[in-house]
């Protein structure tokens, strides 16, 4: 029985189609930096780390290269201008999908715990710039804090212990297979959110695409890919649970 639904942030709580263009509009001249960035990001995304911490620090020294003045450098223009442009990006340009505060709320009420897992930092002010807090979650987690990046297996076996559920019992959403559907290999049920019908065209066969009539609630491993409508319909058709106070351990 579904009792915990994990949502990713960036482009899955707001719609970010041109989203990298868009940074690298508002910061030309480190073009560098972001495409360092990128290319760090995925050297380190299969490595558990034991703290936060040392997962930036990893981070800052693949950019630099070995470089200590290299990774210092990468250390500034990531909290000075990448973060602060991604929020404002946010702020200006996007701001969360339709119906998403509601559809929280909806969930909390029925008894569902409710997570944030993102990958990026500047969470808190993320979210502020959609118009959501982290008080519309039960819990809030950088998946660095939680040993590395997603698809990181134990990224999401610590989630689902930290809100009391067992793995078959979560559900993780988010919009790239390749990061957000590495629930799947943790033993959580994966949707991933569809910009488009021709997004959603070109998943793997492998995932369900249910289409607009698609509204019970997955099995244990399953995988979906939906259009966020279709995902507030299922959200919609998701029964009250039995309540049950279990804090959080986290």
């Amino acid at each position: 029985m579904l009792r915990a639904v994990i949502f990713d942030l960036d482009g899955t709580l707001y719609e970010s189609r041109r989203f990298p263009l868009r940074l690298i509009l508002s910061d030309p001249l480190h073009i560098s930096y972001l495409g360092a960035e990128r290319k760090a990001r995925k050297q380190l995304r299969d490595r558990h780390f034991a703290s936060m911490h040392d997962y930036y620090e990893a981070l800052f020294s693949t950019m630099g290269k070995g470089s200590g003045k290299r990774a210092l450098k990468s250390r500034e223009w990531f909290y000075s201008r990448y973060m602060p442009n991604q929020v404002r990006i946010i702020r200006d340009s996007f701001g969360a999908r339709e119906g998403v505060k509601g559809m929280l709320r909806q969930l909390r009420d029925r008894g569902y715990r409710i997570a944030l897992l993102s990958d990026y930092s500047f969470v808190q002010e993320k979210l502020a710039a959609c118009g959501l807090s982290a008080s519309d979650f039960d819990a809030v987690w950088e998946s660095p804090a939680l040993g590395g990046l997603k698809p990181l297996r134990e990224v999401f076996l610590k989630a689902c212990e930290a809100l009391c559920v067992q793995p078959g019992e979560a559900l993780m959403v988010g919009d790239k297979a390749d990061t957000d559907g590495g629930a799947l290999a943790a033993g959580l049920s994966f949707i991933r959110i569809a910009s488009s019908e021709k997004s959603r065209a070109s998943s793997s066969p492998a995932e369900l695409s249910p289409g607009p009539r698609f509204a019970r609630p997955i099995e244990p491993l399953a995988s979906a890919t939906m259009l966020w409508s279709e995902f507030l319909r299922y959200c919609d058709s998701l029964p009250a649970l039995s309540a049950r106070k279990v804090p959080i351990n986290f």
